[in-house]
């Protein structure tokens, strides 16, 4: 039986581990062994990772969310809400290739935080991850299948079927597709590089289409008021934070670092090229909509299909249907592509079974992680209807992005090689008092507080940014000349922390509960599998064979006495 100071020492040790973070080491160890059962092929260039971020990005969601954002807070303004967008998703893209570039191995987000967060918070990471692809996986792929009916002159809902006294819809065609794209992914990543430019291609000659059809019918009255009085510039920030969304994918193409060929020359062009190709695109559409029709009149469901019909222009709606479709396989390939590769670092990590980590000798992809992702999300696109979950991946996803930003600010102002608590506490602390008021603005703008209080939460921001400048750091972490390096550090990251913090606090209170829910399970299975862990002897981290006990320390001590507890004296603790 344990005793009191077993059980005790246990707790400390759970929480060392959760606040302990990766080195960049054990980070690359995984991508650099010579095992076929942990390391991917780079086969990897430029233009696939253009094309697969530009698949992930662009999804059926923009020939919708413009029509909704134009008309109800935007008006022909819409086109601003995009350009905010854009410049939004370019801060953290910035954020993310800084990263990517340094750490070039699958595991995305979750690595990133895993560096500069430490364990807990990046196990939380990756199960947002896993939800958020997983979702968005099962919706686009029910989203195929109701754009794939409307196509083929049938309803939305043709071709499911309704069981148990109609409270469920079973949607086949949308599982066969996930099981024929999955097929496809455990295949190989050249056979999936070439059909996703394919797909791709398509889908951007029906946005082309768009713009060049469309823009023969615009009437530039309909541009007139174009910023209208009811909506003003409120009504264009709430643009920006629905059309946002369509921005979501470009972290899709991070999770192949590790499959690129020259990561420090193809990575910032495949996030940062794809996100500027997005958006340039998404600003002419918004155009074009608000031209051809007013604002006022726009069809909220389908607004281009509609604008074209009502032009007497069908085949052209046809073709918006056709590209659409191709949008979303596009998308759902995205998504099948990125979670796998989360699940694989996970499992190097020992945060899962090891089963995870294993690629196929063969294909030289994640096979298993691969084929469990798509019975996941096939199941789930089979039997569920997943619009009620679609602001639990928002807030998961915006989360994310939140803390990337910050992690880039933890990971500059510490000092290289600066793992322990103690090192990253500093910067730690700046990070929470910024992201703190970023949320406090952001809620007293939206509940339109007096102009005082904007104006003290704005100033605070502002010394608390300028305060990283104030740590005097040895041996910054700042990337070697000739690669990649976010601009306008600390600045740059504190703008995407202000952004990401007014999308968060725009999303309802009902999202945060699911939240806070779904976080509470996540943790209560961290904490029993890493006392099992713990009990049993065990590592989380392949590189480490001790835990710092230094996050006892006042992070301010002159003192560099560190004591470590060996894990295996921990093992006997049952008996």
């Amino acid at each position: 039986m344990p005793t009191g100071r077993d059980i005790l020492d246990a707790t400390r040790l759970l929480c060392t581990r959760a606040l302990k973070v990766k080195s960049e080491r054990s980070c690359l160890e995984g991508a650099t062994s010579s095992s076929s059962e942990s390391s991917l092929k780079r086969e990897l260039g430029a233009l696939d990772l253009i094309f697969f971020g530009i698949g992930g990005v662009v999804g059926a969601g923009v020939f919708v969310l413009t029509g909704a954002a134009a008309q109800e807070h935007a008006g022909p303004a819409v086109v601003i809400s995009y350009l905010l967008a854009t410049i939004t998703s370019l801060i953290t893209a910035t954020a993310y290739t800084e990263f990517a570039i340094q750490i070039p191995v699958t595991g995305s987000a979750y690595n990133y935080i895993a560096l500069t967060f430490g364990e807990y918070i990046a196990f939380i990471t990756g199960c947002n991850l896993a939800l958020e692809l997983t979702i968005a996986g099962a919706a686009v792929a029910r989203g195929f299948t109701s754009y794939f009916s409307t196509l083929i002159g049938q309803s939305p809902n043709a071709l499911r079927f309704v069981v148990y006294e109609s409270l469920i819809e079973i949607d086949v065609v949308a599982f066969l597709l996930v099981g024929v794209l999955t097929v496809l992914l455990v295949v190989g990543m050249k056979e999936t590089a070439k059909f996703n430019i394919a797909v791709t291609s398509a889908a951007l000659l029906s946005v082309v289409f768009v713009l060049i059809t469309g823009s023969t019918s615009v009437n530039e009255e309909n541009w007139k008021p174009f910023v209208p009085p009811e909506f003003g510039f409120r009504g264009i920030l709430s643009g920006a934070s629905m059309v946002f969304f369509a921005f979501v994918g470009f972290d899709t193409v991070a999770t192949l670092a590790e499959e690129t060929k020259k990561p420090s020359r193809d990575l910032p062009i495949g996030i940062l090229g794809s996100l500027t190709i997005c958006g340039c695109l998404y600003c002419f559409m918004a155009l074009v909509i608000t031209g051809m029709v007013h604002y006022t009149e726009i069809n909220v469901d389908a607004p281009f299909a509609v604008a074209f019909d009502n032009n007497h222009e069908h085949w052209a709606s046809v073709v918006v249907s056709v590209g659409a479709v191709f949008a979303i396989t596009t998308s759902l390939l995205s998504s099948l592509m990125g979670q796998p590769r989360v699940y694989m670092t996970m499992s190097r990590d020992g945060l899962l079974p090891e089963w995870f980590a294993q690629v196929s000798p063969r294909f030289g992809t994640p096979a298993n992680a691969s084929i469990f992702t798509g019975v996941t999300t096939g199941l789930l696109a089979l039997v569920v209807d997943i619009d009620i979950l679609a602001q639990l991946v928002s807030i998961g996803t915006l989360s994310i992005f939140l803390s990337v930003n910050m992690g880039l600010l933890v990971r500059r102002y510490t000092r290289k090689d600066g793992t322990s608590f103690k090192d990253r506490s500093p910067a730690l602390l700046r990070c929470a008092l910024l992201c703190a008021s970023s949320m406090i603005f952001s809620g007293l703008y939206i509940q339109n507080e007096p102009s005082w209080s904007l104006i003290v939460m704005a100033v605070s921001i502002v010394l608390e940014t300028g305060s990283f400048y104030m740590l005097d750091v040895e041996e910054m972490n700042i990337p070697t000349a000739g690669d990649f390096k976010t601009p306008f550090v600390p600045w740059l990251p504190a703008l995407g922390v202000l952004a990401t913090s007014q999308l968060l606090v725009s999303l309802g209170a009902v999202a945060w509960v699911r939240y806070i829910l779904y976080t509470s399970i996540c943790t209560i299975g961290y904490c029993v599998a890493n006392i099992l862990k713990i009990r049993d002897g065990r590592i989380n981290w392949g590189d480490e064979i001790a835990v710092s006990d230094a996050m006892y320390a006042s992070p301010y001590s002159n003192s560099s006495k560190v004591r470590f507890v060996e894990l295996t004296d921990m093992s006997d603790a049952d008996e």
